[in-house]
């Protein structure tokens, strides 16, 4: 098989997947086992009741995006960029929620992050550059109209989901929102992933399509 094929991004999708379904998991369980009539000491810290759920998931959220992060540097070697700017916004977002007790902030936190990389992408290509190609060209070997039509693919799909997010939480309960991140992000993501697998495949040398080709 062709190496092109053959050749796997850096972080893995536990890398990825681990802190959210930790946060998501721990969220619930708290959520069964605190009286939300009742302050909970987070940290020697009062909490509300109904709030500490989420602020002992994201103290979950941030111990595991550490993991991650130490996991995908013992694992590959490296720690993509992708995962240095989103450990370090899960760390940010979470003391500031813990500390200043600011539940918000961590509801914020995927708009933020999406923001982040839908403009940082749509960005280059209105300069003239493509970080979406800088991010993956050692995974793909594909032509520049095609690396382009994934970047702005990307970026828009970015900005999308930061205002699915900023609806969610602002609509919905906050476990809801919690649980919408596996049961509906997750899914939204992959669909548009396997979407977009038929621009990738077209390109794939073994296919016959020349690199230069589009």
């Amino acid at each position: 098989m062709n190496n092109t094929i053959s050749q796997k991004p850096k972080s893995s999708m536990w890398t990825d997947l681990g802190p959210v379904l930790a946060y998501v998991l721990i969220f619930n369980l708290a959520r069964k086992m605190i009286d939300a009539d009742s302050p909970f000491n987070l940290l020697g810290m009062s909490v509300p009741g109904e709030d500490a759920p989420l602020y002992i998931g994201a103290l979950v959220f941030a111990v595991a995006i550490i993991i991650a992060v130490i996991h995908s540097k013992m694992k590959t070697g490296q720690v993509s960029i992708m995962l240095k700017v989103t450990a370090i916004i899960v760390l940010g977002t979470a003391a500031i929620t813990i500390g200043f007790k600011s539940p918000t902030v961590f509801k914020m936190k995927p708009t933020a992050i999406n923001l982040l990389f839908g403009g940082t992408i749509l960005g280059s290509l209105a300069l003239g550059k493509n970080v979406f190609k800088l991010m993956f060209a050692e995974v793909y070997k594909l032509p520049e109209k095609a690396w382009r039509t994934l970047a702005f693919r990307w970026g828009i799909f970015f900005l999308f989901l930061a205002i699915l997010n900023e609806y969610i939480w602002r609509n919905y309960s906050v476990k809801f929102w919690t649980d919408f991140k596996l049961i509906g992000m997750l899914p939204i993501t992959l669909v548009f992933t396997m979407l977009n697998m038929p621009l990738l495949m077209k390109h794939m040398p073994e296919l016959g399509a020349k690199p230069d080709e589009d």
